[in-house]
Formats: structure tokens, C-alpha cells, sequence
């Protein structure tokens, strides 16, 4: 629970500062826009942060001071009251710096692997590698082109054999097409990819137990020596994966990911989804200085589901170069984050060059929802040992699925009259297309929302 303290407040020398006396007091409440975290360290006890000026305390209408108060694992203190966002010229924040809308006809799945496909030309492979990926020397350029139609030809002759599949069988299938994908997203990063032992690691691994069936709420994948799994990751990330081998990840916890499935993993695991909404993200700029910011809306509601404050979501998106003040929001039941200090552009730098790292650390979900369009949300990852992108989640949960068909059919032919089977059956189904479609952004490093037109 939060709290908020009760006071009269004057102005000294320009400063505003707190005025605490017999008559302030400290209600409960939830946590509101003008309070900030005073301590990492859960405490029930009152703290003093003196003016440098004063050399004493003392508890009365003249003292002049900071008041803090910390209870539990929330701390507050009384600041000015919330500025006004700073305004800009609205860009649009996206997951990728090239954005489309395109409309089809056709199977949007097979639209999508037209595009996929369409990197097997030499050409084209060379000209994405150089122009997106920066691989620059021609020799990287032809090795990437060779291999990156190796890896998807092989990954769609997969993906169209398990579309023929049963389920009891098509899980692995399609992660070995899924695999193959993996493995050209490495090649864009890492020239001649099949010359690292990491190409022939998938990287994760699960067993079934002897004794027993699966139980999906009880199931854990663990994170073994490096393979494609962290190079992958670190090719979504740019930055190194250093997560201890091995480490453990709840099967429940990632499928709470996945909002493409979220009726599924209510009816299944009686779980709602780990992702805070975000409401019109937003990427502004100013013309006359050159400033590019960010600024993120959440609903109150929402917040308070998922016993997020303000100042833990703040630590959770913040970089080593920029943090977040919450400033007034235009809807009473919002709260809003904007980017505290202003990214400078050079020249010739975009928008989003210039900010990528913090969009990189907001480790964006999306999701398309009503009306074709996008949404976007924060997930809540402080229980996970690393921040897991939306491809690597549902990426890791296919290869469970993929060794649970391997090695514990009993398992399956138990789960498809359980209660879990419409949670499997609606990933594969739904979940599975998205992953295609976030393979294609990571390719095309594009964002591409694609509608059909019937």
C-alpha cells in the first residue's frame, strides 16, 4: 500500500519546500503521481532529509525540511505538484524504425513467407545484410547471402510438413522450422554462424519426468550451455547473454506473455497476462532543438492489478542514460512516464537511432487488436533471471511443446482431454502465426502490420 502525506506547503528563497506540524498526518492510498521511491531496502521507520543549511530538527511550524516516509516496499516523499508533458511533434513509438500497413487478399500466413522467402535471392540477403544489419565486407555479405537461403528453405519445407501434421506430432516440426529461422537471425549477426558451436546447441533444454505426467503448471524449461537460444537472444537485445547456466524458466510464467492467448491462459491456468498496457506510446521531437523523447501512458487499473508502482515500472524501463518523470496526464485515470532528459540528435541520426537503447529497454510487446491495429504493453519480468523479448517467450515455449511431443507422448495423449489442451491448441493456432510475423520484423528489423482486406 502506498501513502501520502498531508501538508501545508510555503515558499522560502524560490524553493517550495513541506511544512509538517501537528496537524499533517499520513493517510493511506493508492499510489499517487506526486510521490517517489525513498528506499530500495524494505522500512517502517520515518526518515529526515535535512536542508544542508540546518543543523538541527525539530518538529515544528518553523522547521524547514524534506519529509520522507518508507513502509514496506514502498517509499514516498512529498515533491512539487506534476509539470505539464512537454510538447513535440507526435513521430509514433514502434518496436522497429521502419514501419508499414499493408492490406491483402490473399492467406496473410502466406504473405508473410513470400516476404521470409524473398531473402533466399542473393541480392536481396546481401542488400538487407548491409543496409539494416550493417554486415559491410563483401565476403560477409556473400557468406550471409549463401547461408540465409540454406536456413529458410529448409525452415519453410518444415513449416508446410507440419501444417499436414497431427498435434500430436506437429509441435516439434514446427519448431524445427522455427529453429532454422533462429539460426538465419543469427547468421545477420554473426557471419558464418554453422562455424560456432553455438550453432549446433539449441541452448534450453526440458526432460519428462519417469514417474509422472506433466503437469503444465508445475513445468520449467532450463536454460543450458550457450547455444542458438542465447545468440538469438543477444541478436534481439544487442548485448551480451549472461544468464547462469543453468536457470530456470516457468513454462506458466511465459505463457502469462502471450496476450494473443489471453482467454486461453485464464480458462487453462486460471492466470491473467503479465503486461501492463500502454496507452498512446508515444516518441516526440522538437524541430528548433533536435530533441527526441519518449512518453508512455498506463491505466491506474491495471497498474494496481499487477501490484506495479510507479517507481518499480520506472526501474524496470530506465537506462543508464535516461530515466523517467511522471508528469500530468490528460485522463484522470492515467498516469504518465516522460523520458526525463531529451536525446540530442546528430547529424544525419534519426528518431529512433537516437533512442534505441530505451526502446530497447522497454522490451515492447505487441499485439494486434481490434480494428487491425496495434497495441503495446510492458511485461512484468522481475520474477525472470533475464528480460525475455516477445519472440524469445513464444519461442521457447514451442520448443517445450516440440519435446513434449518428443519424448512424452503419454503426456500428450493425457493433456489433449485436460483442461490445458485449449491453451496448447490456441498457441499453436495463434501464438505460432504471431511468432512467424515477429521473425519477419526481426529480419526486415520492420514493423509490419498486416491485414486482410476481405
Amino acid at each position: 500500500m502506498g501513502y501520502r502525506l498531508l501538508t501545508e506547503s510555503f515558499s522560502v528563497e524560490n524553493q517550495l519546500y513541506f511544512e509538517v506540524n501537528s496537524r499533517s498526518k499520513i493517510i493511506p492510498d493508492e499510489p499517487i503521481a506526486d510521490l517517489r521511491p525513498a528506499t530500495s531496502q524494505p522500512s517502517t521507520s520515518y526518515e529526515r532529509v535535512r536542508d544542508q543549511n540546518l543543523t538541527s530538527f525539530r518538529r515544528d511550524r518553523r522547521s524547514i525540511y524534506d519529509f520522507r516516509y518508507t513502509a514496506g516496499r514502498e517509499g514516498v516523499v512529498g515533491t512539487m505538484p506534476l509539470a505539464k508533458p512537454r510538447e513535440g511533434e507526435s513521430i509514433g513509438l514502434h518496436v522497429y524504425p521502419a514501419v508499414s500497413d499493408e492490406g491483402t487478399l490473399g492467406d496473410p500466413e502466406t504473405v508473410i513467407w513470400s516476404s521470409i522467402s524473398h531473402l533466399c535471392s542473393a541480392s536481396v540477403a546481401a542488400g538487407w545484410a548491409a543496409r539494416v544489419h550493417g554486415v559491410h565486407r563483401k565476403t560477409d555479405r556473400l557468406a550471409v547471402a549463401r547461408n540465409l537461403k540454406l536456413y529458410v528453405q529448409q525452415a519453410h519445407e518444415f513449416y508446410n510438413a507440419a501444417q499436414n501434421a497431427k498435434p500430436n506430432t506437429a509441435p516439434l516440426i514446427y519448431y524445427y522450422s522455427f529453429l532454422n529461422l533462429a539460426k538465419a537471425l543469427c547468421e545477420l549477426n554473426h557471419p558464418r554462424f554453422h562455424r560456432l558451436p553455438e550453432c549446433y546447441r539449441h541452448g534450453i533444454s526440458w526432460k519428462p519426468h519417469r514417474n509422472r505426467l506433466v503437469d503444465v503448471p508445475r513445468e520449467t524449461i532450463s536454460i543450458s550451455g550457450r547455444g542458438v537460444w542465447h545468440v538469438l537472444w543477444e541478436s534481439l537485445m544487442h548485448a551480451p547473454c549472461t544468464v547462469p547456466n543453468p536457470t530456470r524458466l516457468s513454462i506458466k510464467t511465459l505463457f502469462s506473455y502471450c496476450p494473443e492467448i489471453s482467454v486461453e491462459i485464464l480458462r487453462s491456468l486460471n492466470a491473467r497476462l503479465k503486461l501492463i498496457e500502454i496507452v498512446a506510446p508515444d516518441m516526440l521531437y522538437d524541430g528548433k532543438t533536435s530533441e527526441v523523447w519518449l512518453r508512455l501512458s498506463f491505466f491506474r487499473e491495471n497498474l494496481k492489478r499487477l501490484r506495479m508502482s510507479v517507481p518499480a515500472l520506472r526501474s524496470q524501463i530506465e537506462t543508464a542514460r535516461s530515466s523517467y518523470t511522471e508528469v500530468k496526464s490528460t485522463e484522470r485515470d492515467l498516469r504518465t512516464l516522460q523520458s526525463t532528459t531529451a536525446r540530442k540528435l546528430g547529424r544525419a541520426e534519426g528518431p529512433w537511432r537516437g533512442l534505441q537503447t530505451d526502446i530497447l529497454r522497454l522490451n515492447l510487446f505487441a499485439h494486434l487488436g481490434r480494428e487491425s491495429k496495434l497495441g503495446y504493453y510492458i511485461p512484468v519480468q522481475a520474477g525472470l533471471p533475464l528480460r525475455m523479448p516477445q519472440l524469445m517467450v513464444s519461442y521457447t515455449i514451442l520448443f517445450w511443446l516440440g519435446s513434449l511431443v518428443r519424448y512424452d507422448p503419454h503426456s500428450v495423449d493425457a493433456l489433449k482431454d485436460s483442461e490445458y489442451w485449449t491453451l496448447i491448441d490456441g498457441f499453436m493456432s495463434q501464438s505460432r502465426l504471431w511468432l512467424l510475423e515477429l521473425f519477419e520484423w526481426a529480419f526486415y528489423q520492420a514493423e509490419t502490420t498486416l491485414w486482410t482486406t476481405r
